[in-house]
């Protein structure tokens, strides 16, 4: 007589689920492994700096140079400006050159002292780290002469309290002698 267990009976069964199981496992774990994923979308992002600009700042409100005496000589008369300051908000490297330009020391009456007779000094300058200034001495304002150049390598600034010498030609008459000191940069 051959008698076999239940277990042995339901075994089959048991094994054929079993392995339907295993196999669906092995199925969708090679269907994940093998599918590649899908393409992403790429989004090329930019931005814009735009430059700023180069601009100057002198004083606006008479400036007085000093006073002397009427003299049978020629004389010097010396006195400060008022601060200067170049502003270059351009970015990155860049070069600018200031110029300065003068009309005639012009009295209420009697000759005027012409332009060539001014003269121009800088002096000292304080400037941000990012530019190097250089002065530039200028003996006769009648054209347009270069008093400051700097080299920027980024956004910068230069300042400076130039100092204004007037030759005054012997016997002029006394007065008030007034001139336009005009400032410019590019």
């Amino acid at each position: 007589m051959h008698l076999r267990s239940r277990s042995c009976q339901e075994g089959p069964f048991k094994m054929r689920k079993y392995l339907c199981f295993a196999s669906a496992v092995v199925a969708l774990a090679a269907t994940i492994i093998l599918t590649p994923l899908s393409a992403g979308a790429a989004t090329p992002a930019t931005f814009t700096l735009t430059a700023g600009a180069l601009s100057i700042s002198a004083p606006t409100a008479s400036v007085s140079l000093g006073s002397q005496v009427a003299s049978t000589s020629s004389s010097t008369i010396t006195g400060s400006l008022g601060v200067v300051t170049v502003t270059d908000q351009r970015g990155g490297a860049t070069t600018w050159t200031t110029s300065v330009i003068s009309t005639a020391f012009t009295p209420p009456a009697g000759p005027a002292d012409p332009a060539s007779n001014v003269s121009y000094g800088a002096g000292p300058i304080t400037v941000s780290a990012t530019v190097v200034a250089t002065a530039v001495p200028a003996t006769d304002l009648t054209g347009v002469s270069t008093v400051v150049t700097g080299a920027s390598t980024g956004i910068s600034t230069a300042s400076w309290n130039p100092t204004i010498s007037v030759v005054v030609p012997a016997n002029f008459a006394p007065g008030v002698y007034s001139a336009t000191i005009t400032h410019s940069v590019a």
